[in-house]
This record gives structure tokens, C-alpha cells and sequence, in this order.
């Protein structure tokens, strides 16, 4: 087929692109600096310059498309201004469908996050759970996905979204805190642990990806795509550990709630100013938000079968963190 993937000089971006070649797929590219193509990577000949909020480009980069994986977008730039996130994350969703529509693509894969659930209560959470945006990344993103599906149906254009979990793999930095943090004699953590923290390795995310822009059952549906494991925050803590050989460190925990109330002030008295806060309420709700996912409908819809353990992941993640001089 004749793909396009916007995003891929993004982590995410980045391997679905490459999933794509490896099918032999021909593949065009959205990019607004293409010099960084090469930079991660990536040679691709066909490479349209300009941005998703820019729909002259858009609609050059849709000719002739047949499936596009729309995968760019913010993710939690503090500084970002919150008209940014909707031009990026909501006003760019029309501008993609309104070029699908004008060049006959028969598929828009939408990138959007398991976020837009809120922490879950209950059950691990299915694609059914309401949903709770908390924050201006996933009210955008949570407002994208809709408007995508609307307007996929509005235009005849299918519309597949993905919702991962919290990605991780060589390549990517996210969890660059938590893997310095565990790997210390001493670590210091918030809450008690208990809350589910349910990891997708990169590459099985962007399998999944694949699946949505091919298998036929995928059109109009959203997918929930995480690990094969659902361990909770201590047991993913317990792993890495031992990944790192630091299964007897010291573990001190701090009740989270007064330091998110902390984050809180931070965030108001800093954000005016331009200052990024030096404690703020994402950075403890990491240790407490629940983060527990049912799969089983992209097991069985798209036929996603993740294959890399969480052991096997974050030894491979560990691995690149250190050959990069990072850990």
C-alpha cells in the first residue's frame, strides 16, 4: 500500500514507520524538519515538508495515500500554551480528514492515549470505560479521537484509533527518571505502590498500529493497547530492580497527597512565569493513578499478540540507557 505516517521522527512515529518498510510498504512521510529523518534513522524518498496544522501541506502529503497513520502530536510540553494542544491535537484531526476525504484514503489510523480514561477504578478498564481527561493533553486528545470518528463518518473515511499505554523502549527517555530513581541505593517513592502501571513495549505498539491501518475489523473502532502483563507499580519497581541488580536497595515512601497539594501551588505560582514548576501534580500522579487496561478486544478484533515480556522490555530498555551514557 502507499502509506502515510506523520510523526516519524517521534518515538512512536519512528517505529511505525519502520514496521511499515519492513512490510514493503511505500511509504510517504509528513515531516516538518526532514533533516531529522536521517537524525533517527529513518531514509525514506518521499518525504513532504510541513506541519499537521498546516493544510496546504496536509493535502499535498494525502495525495495518492491510501492508509495514514496520523501519529503526530503533543505530548505534555509544559510550556505549551493550551491553544497550542487544541490547534495540534483537535483543529489538525480536521484538516488530516478534510484532505482523506478530497484524495479517496480509505484509512486514518489516529493516535490518541489511554489517558483519556482517567485512573481507573474497579477493573482493569476497557475502551467502554468513560471517560476522564484530566488535564489539557487529554482533553485534547480525548476531544481529537471523537472529532476523528465524527468526521470519518461524516466524509466515508475509516477511522481506527489506538490508545496505548505508557510506551517504553530503547529510543525514548519517558521512564529515564524512574530507571535513575530505582537504580540508586536509596529510592525514594510516593504512595504505596499499589496502582496497576500497565507498560507497552514500542515494538508491540507498533504492531498494533500496523493491524489498525490493515485488518478489516478495525474500521470505526478504538483499541486500549498495552503489554501481555498487567503488573502494578511495585511489581514493575520489583523488576527493574532486579533488571538493574538492586533488588536490596532501601526503599523510602512518602505519603503522595501532600506532595501533590505541594505540586499544586508550584504549578499556579510558576506556570504565569514561564518557570517550569519544580514539583508539580502529573509528577506525583504518576505514583498513584491507577493504570490497569483490558486488552482482550484487540486480541481479538485485530488479532494483537504482544510478545515482549516486561522483564525482557525494560532489560532491553536498561541496556540502551546505559550504551547511551544515560543511566
Amino acid at each position: 500500500m502507499k502509506v502515510l505516517v506523520t510523526g516519524a521522527t517521534g518515538f512512536i512515529g519512528k517505529a511505525v514507520t519502520e514496521k511499515l518498510l519492513e512490510r514493503g510498504d511505500d511509504v510517504r512521510v509528513l515531516a516538518r524538519t526532514p533533516g531529522k529523518l536521517a537524525e533517527v534513522g529513518l531514509k525514506i524518498d518521499d518525504v513532504v515538508e510541513g506541519d499537521i496544522t498546516d493544510p496546504a501541506a496536509v493535502d499535498k502529503a494525502c495525495e495518492g495515500i491510501d492508509v495514514v497513520y496520523a501519529i503526530a502530536g503533543t505530548f505534555r510540553e509544559p510550556n505549551l500554551s493550551d491553544q497550542r494542544y487544541r490547534e495540534v491535537n483537535v483543529d489538525a484531526v480536521r484538516i488530516m480528514l478534510d484532505a482523506a476525504r478530497k484524495h479517496g484514503v480509505k484509512r486514518v489510523v489516529h493516535c490518541s492515549t489511554c489517558g483519556i480514561h482517567g485512573s481507573i477504578v474497579g477493573d482493569p478498564a476497557d475502551e467502554n470505560y468513560p471517560l476522564h481527561p484530566v488535564g489539557i493533553y487529554e482533553e485534547t486528545k480525548a476531544a481529537g479521537e471523537q472529532f476523528a470518528f465524527e468526521l470519518g463518518r461524516e466524509y466515508g473515511v475509516e477511522v481506527s484509533a489506538i490508545r496505548p499505554t505508557p510506551v517504553y523502549g530503547p529510543g525514548d527517555t519517558r521512564l529515564l527518571k524512574l530507571f535513575k530513581l530505582v537504580n540508586k541505593k536509596r529510592t525514594v517513592l510516593l504512595g504505596n505502590g499499589k496502582a496497576g502501571y500497565h507498560l507497552v513495549y514500542i515494538d508491540d505498539l507498533a504492531d498494533a498500529f500496523v493491524l489498525a491501518g490493515t485488518v478489516p475489523e478495525a474500521a470505526g473502532e478504538a483499541f486500549l493497547i498495552g503489554g501481555g502483563e498487567r503488573p502494578s507499580l511495585n511489581e514493575m519497581i520489583a523488576a527493574l530492580a532486579k533488571v538493574l541488580g538492586k533488588q536490596s536497595q532501601q526503599v523510602i515512601r512518602l505519603p503522595a497527597q501532600p506532595i501533590r497539594a505541594a505540586g499544586f501551588v508550584c504549578e499556579v505560582v510558576c506556570r504565569p512565569l514561564g518557570i517550569n514548576p519544580p514539583i508539580y501534580r502529573r509528577r506525583v500522579d504518576f505514583f498513584i493513578n491507577n493504570r490497569s487496561y483490558n486488552i482482550e478486544k484487540a486480541r481479538r478484533l485485530l488479532g494483537y499478540d504482544p510478545k515482549v515480556t516486561m522483564t525482557d522490555g525494560l532489560q532491553r530498555t536498561a541496556d540502551w540507557y546505559r550504551g547511551e551514557g544515560l543511566l
